[in-house]
């Protein structure tokens, strides 16, 4: 494998929950290219409340870590989307460029509240589809309505969602319905992509290595390689997996 391809990650400084400083995104890069991580998509938050930061300082900070990589000489790359908080007005937010693709595709990785009832999820994902995106599911551990009932997981598919789990959720304790929820979904092969997730480089941090073992042990070798590998590189032909 060529390395790890970290599809959700928050690096860029100064951007919403992710690091605060330039150097500690530096760190994270350096985090992430000792596990083995050597492409990054950078998905700040967005959300139509004006909370979010404009797309003119994600590019500029994004511009500026590229420098700075490109100094250090570390052979790892970024490229720039969105995390994108599912709201009525996020088409027509992207079809303006006020909220990002993955690298320009039409690709875009939503996330929904917790607690959105599946009936939401369902109508917000078919609202991307019909208008012209291909949505990522974001953290799909983390809607109570698909993992009180994972098999709405494969009607997202169905639809023509693909899915993403964050890799930490796949460890956790007997009693942790979220994992339990993650290794269902796996085993029946209902994940297209993992990610981290990261925020810091001190909690939450972009880790892959310590979750190999457990991975590997339930799905193999060339599964996780289409996983952190293959299906990324797809996704930025603008290809359907």
């Amino acid at each position: 494998m060529q390395g790890y391809f970290d599809i959700h990650c928050h690096i860029l400084p100064g951007i919403d929950d992710g690091p605060k400083t330039l150097e500690e995104t530096l760190r994270m890069l350096y985090i992430a290219y000792e596990e083995g991580i050597r492409v990054i998509v950078a998905t700040p938050h967005y959300a139509s409340d004006g909370q979010s930061d404009s797309q003119a300082k994600i590019q500029a900070m994004y511009n500026e870590i590229n420098a700075e990589i490109e100094q250090a000489g570390l052979e790892i790359s970024i490229i720039l989307g969105n995390e994108l908080l599912y709201c009525t007005g996020i088409i027509e937010a992207l079809d303006r460029g006020d909220a990002l693709t993955i690298d320009g595709t039409r690709y875009i990785l939503i996330e929904f509240h917790p607690d959105s009832s599946y009936k939401e999820i369902w109508n917000g994902i078919n609202q991307c589809i019909f208008g012209g995106y291909i949505p990522i599911v974001a953290h799909v551990e983390r809607y109570q309505c698909l993992i009180k009932n994972p098999g709405l997981v494969g009607e997202l598919i169905h639809l023509g969602a693909y899915i993403q789990m964050n890799v930490s959720s796949i460890k956790g304790k007997i009693s942790d319905s979220r994992m339990h929820f993650c290794n269902k979904i796996l085993k029946k092969g209902w994940v297209h992509f993992l990610g981290t997730d990261a925020h810091g480089a001190y909690d939450r941090v972009p880790q892959v290595k310590s979750y190999l073992k457990a991975l590997k042990k339930k799905l193999g070798e060339e599964r996780i390689q289409q996983l952190f590998w293959e299906n990324p590189m797809t996704m930025l032909e603008n290809k359907h997996l």
